[in-house]
Formats: C-alpha cells, structure tokens, sequence
C-alpha cells in the first residue's frame, strides 16, 4: 500500500510502528487469497502539511495494484 500527495510523492506504510504501537496490528503478515478478507490499521508517518491525492492498493507484494483517487 502506498498514500501519494498532491505533489505525487510516494508514502509506504510503517508496520514497525504499527507492530510496536498496536494492539493485533499483523494484517500485513496475512495472505489474502481470492474471496478472502483481512483487515488491519496501517500507519503512515507523512510531514504535517501533507495532502492526499490517491492511495494505491495492492492484494500482494508483487501485484501491480490500483490507484484510487481520493478528494481531500
């Protein structure tokens, strides 16, 4: 997953945040195989002024993924 601003810089998420600060935060840990589900909370750590453009999804590692514009 990734967030992407208004300036089309690129954000991973931090799952070492995440595992350290919360509670059943190993989502990223799980295969999503089709017709599977999982959910979890991703962090991102982006400056203060940050402002989203677009998230891009991916179902693996290794999938092309989507981009889903977003309004902010």
């Amino acid at each position: 997953m990734k967030l992407i601003d208004t300036k089309g810089r690129q954000y991973d998420p931090d799952s070492g945040a995440a595992a350290l600060g919360l509670k059943n935060s190993n989502a990223f840990l799980n295969t999503i195989n089709p017709g599977n589900a999982v959910n979890g909370i991703l962090l991102f750590d982006v400056p203060k002024n940050f402002r989203i453009k677009a998230i891009e999804l991916h179902d693996s590692p290794f999938s092309g993924g989507v981009t889903v514009a977003l309004n902010n």
